[in-house]
């Protein structure tokens, strides 16, 4: 509906978005028509875009010479994909003789987290980027994957109906005070959540990393806590270095890289304590216990490091390989 003249107008035609992610409407009408209401073929629209509550895009306008500012573009239609550094929106509508015609629009961008730990779409744009932000809370599925869920309701009908958003990736440790989350087919999309160790003292045989976050506004009364669990296996280098090895299902295996600085204890526990590539701490320590190192036939040994200028003990482990 184009506001023309103080009358409105049933425009026949289609929205698409251009390289710049500007909203544009080609229109399906005659020349004989455009040129009665003096209407170019293509309308573009210049604002910022968001989600609204129902999970509908919408375009914010700007002031000028054709629009007013505060005025709303509200397109109906579903989030279908956040694959390779975009949000695909899905459109449906009928035309005048009662098609269906579907369409994708296609705003380009990067994919991050916010500061409240929610997942949101920067839409990039020649002046300042547009932030698409999921309000809801995100889940890790099964396979370590993580997961958007948000309900829409149809206004006519009041039906409701149930979308799942997949962010295939996988995850990586390199600070104490983050966790980040890299997808998998993107170039610049990546969620760095901010987080707290949930239990700094690990044990190997329960193959789990625990992190506690919030989620959303507190303000709002958006904000919840959540625990989230990375499983796998833990796995000695041959540098005495150590990987966390996830399974994120249909054969895809992924590890994360530790440096160590290695202890002994007064019970002959091995107490390795994790670091990042940089050698900064992690704030974990993951405990060997004798019993479990014999499954590896690992051997604890002490050497005596004395001379003139230095006299302590150096700890190490010889593991076959």
């Amino acid at each position: 509906m184009i506001k023309r003249r103080r009358e409105e107008l049933l425009a026949d035609g289609r929205f698409a978005v251009d390289s710049n992610n500007q909203l544009m409407y080609w229109l399906n009408e005659p020349a004989a028509w455009r040129r009665l209401y003096d209407l170019p073929e293509k309308i573009s629209f210049r604002g910022d875009w968001r989600l609204n509550p129902n999970y509908d895009l919408e375009l914010n306008l700007n002031e000028t010479n054709d629009q007013c500012k505060g005025d709303c573009l509200v397109i109906k239609g579903e989030i279908i994909s956040t694959d390779q550094d975009v949000l695909v929106f899905e459109v449906k509508n009928l035309d005048r003789y009662g098609l269906l015609h579907v369409r994708l629009l296609k705003l380009s961008g990067f994919w991050q987290a916010d500061d409240f730990n929610r997942i949101a779409f920067v839409v990039r744009k020649k002046t300042s980027p547009d932030i698409v932000t999921l309000e809801g809370v995100w889940q890790v599925n099964k396979n370590q994957q993580i997961i958007y869920t948000y309900e829409k309701t149809d206004l006519k009908t009041k039906t409701k109906s149930i979308s799942t958003l997949n962010f295939e990736g996988f995850w990586q440790i390199n600070s104490c005070e983050r966790l980040s989350y890299i997808l998998s087919h993107s170039s610049n999309s990546r969620f760095d959540f901010r987080v707290q160790i949930e239990s700094p003292n690990l044990y190997p045989k329960e193959g789990a990393i625990k992190y506690r976050l919030g989620i959303g506004l507190r303000a709002k009364r958006l904000f919840q806590e959540r625990i989230i669990s990375l499983y796998g296996t833990w796995k000695f280098s041959k540098k005495l270095g150590l990987s966390f090895i996830i399974d994120y299902g249909q054969g895809k295996v992924q590890s994360i890289e530790f440096c160590t600085d290695i202890y002994l204890t007064r019970k002959d526990e091995v107490v390795f304590s994790l670091s990042n590539k940089r050698k900064e701490p992690l704030g974990i320590r993951i405990t060997f216990t004798h019993r479990f190192l014999k499954k590896y036939a690992a051997e604890v040994f002490l050497r005596i490091k004395k001379s003139q200028k230095e006299a302590g003990i150096e700890t190490g482990l010889r593991i076959p390989f």
